[in-house]
């Protein structure tokens, strides 16, 4: 026999204001962090509204007078940990259904991709594809310190390791980063 459902406490509307204010506050950095973990609008999308979810449930654990933007990063960052261990050997991009590349006619997709904006503004084709080709750990971290501009604790904290961590996999990314940008710049002269 099953154990009994914990009954679902009704919602007050102090759990409601802190996820109205959370949302508003911080929904569109969430965003961002999700997109640039996924590299996937669709994907950033679901992370981000399951990371709210988990706000939603969870706000009385915040605990005030530390950075809520750390907390949520954290979620988020489990949340996609636990996403592609499920997804792990599954493709991850569907096919057109003509199997052929699509095309936007010169027009932009009616999606909104902030991050690849902002990576082409701010950084150029050759360190977005250098970007891409970072595991998802080395990845969070540059854009943590680099993007974000967030302390080592802070980063330690979001990725769940240590400080030490946080510096290995920083130096090892920014290494590989450089060494994807001479070969990028080598090969397009």
């Amino acid at each position: 026999m099953a154990a009994p459902r914990k009954p679902i406490e009704p919602t007050t509307p102090e759990q409601s204001a802190f996820l109205r204010q959370a949302m508003e506050q911080y929904g569109k950095a969430t965003y961002n962090f999700a997109f640039r973990l996924t590299r996937n609008e669709a994907d950033a999308r679901d992370l981000t509204q399951d990371a709210f979810v988990r706000v939603f449930k969870a706000w009385r654990s915040f605990q005030p007078g530390t950075s809520f933007l750390s907390w949520i990063y954290r979620i988020v960052t489990n949340l996609h940990r636990d996403e592609l261990r499920r997804r792990k050997g599954r493709y991850q991009e569907e096919l057109p259904d003509d199997n052929m590349p699509q095309e936007y006619g010169g027009e932009r997709p009616l999606a909104v991709t902030p991050i690849e904006d902002y990576v082409e503004g701010q950084l150029g084709e050759r360190l977005q594809r250098a970007l891409e080709a970072l595991s998802s750990d080395q990845r969070q971290v540059v854009v943590l310190a680099d993007i974000e501009e967030l302390s080592y604790q802070e980063i330690a904290d979001i990725a769940g390791c240590s400080i030490g961590t946080v510096r290995s996999r920083l130096h090892r990314a920014r290494a590989q980063l450089r060494r994807f940008v001479e070969h990028y710049d080598a090969v397009h002269k």
